[in-house]
């Protein structure tokens, strides 16, 4: 176990794709903090008699959803090895599926969250045309500042109550391949999956097969 000295933040955007997109966050939790202890770097651990890595993956993705910007960070006891090894290394560890984009190191200890996040939704010609009008409305209630209100489970007994979920949308915007949406993600929280399926009137047998996280905006603090 490292003693806490010279603390560095180890930051690393991967890419989600196949069946490894079905674990769950937790899962996914543990695969990426295996990998770092096989690389072999000085990763840090908390204290006490249950001392584990300090690692965070910030933003849960859910499951059965492709990403293609996701983060992890983890602190590290000062790294001789250059950005380049450690790259190679935390690469080489990964199970297939989990893809390492880049890998950037941090003087201290220091977070991330999430400010906005771009989903990509694919659907054929004809069906981006038949959502066309719904993605016009949709963008004029978010440029006028309306409330657009839908019904959220909160429970497994079917409680819901009633959100406003146009503070957390951005934009929605037809693709070459089907629509692009951004959504904010805020202290109180933002909009699901599930509940853009809704607005957009389509099945929820997209939520597994034609969503992928395109884009995350990070902050870092």
């Amino acid at each position: 176990m490292k003693i806490e000295q010279n603390v560095q933040t180890l930051a690393g955007r991967y890419s989600v794709q196949g069946n490894v997109r079905f674990l769950s966050h937790q899962e996914a939790f543990r695969t990426i903090g295996r990998s770092l202890i096989r690389s072999g770097i000085n990763l840090l651990y908390s204290q006490g008699f249950n001392p584990h890595l300090k690692l965070s993956l910030p933003l849960p993705k859910s499951v059965g959803l492709e990403s293609e910007d996701e983060l992890f960070y983890a602190q590290i006891a000062d790294e001789k090895l250059t950005d380049k090894e450690i790259y190679k290394s935390i690469a080489a560890q990964l199970p297939q599926g989990f893809s390492l984009i880049e890998l950037a190191i941090h003087n201290g200890r220091k977070s991330f969250r999430a400010l906005d996040a771009e989903y990509e939704i694919q659907m054929s010609e004809s069906e981006i045309e038949n959502v066309a009008a719904v993605i016009d409305d949709l963008n004029r209630k978010i440029a006028a500042g309306e409330k657009i209100i839908i019904e959220r489970k909160v429970d497994e007994e079917g409680r819901a109550k009633t959100v406003d979920v146009g503070q957390f949308l951005k934009s929605f915007e037809k693709t070459q391949k089907g629509v692009k949406v951004v959504c904010f993600i805020t202290d109180r929280g933002t909009v699901r999956l599930d509940e853009i399926i809704k607005l957009l009137g389509l099945g929820f047998e997209r939520l597994g097969i034609s969503i992928t996280r395109k884009k995350v905006n990070w902050e870092m603090y």
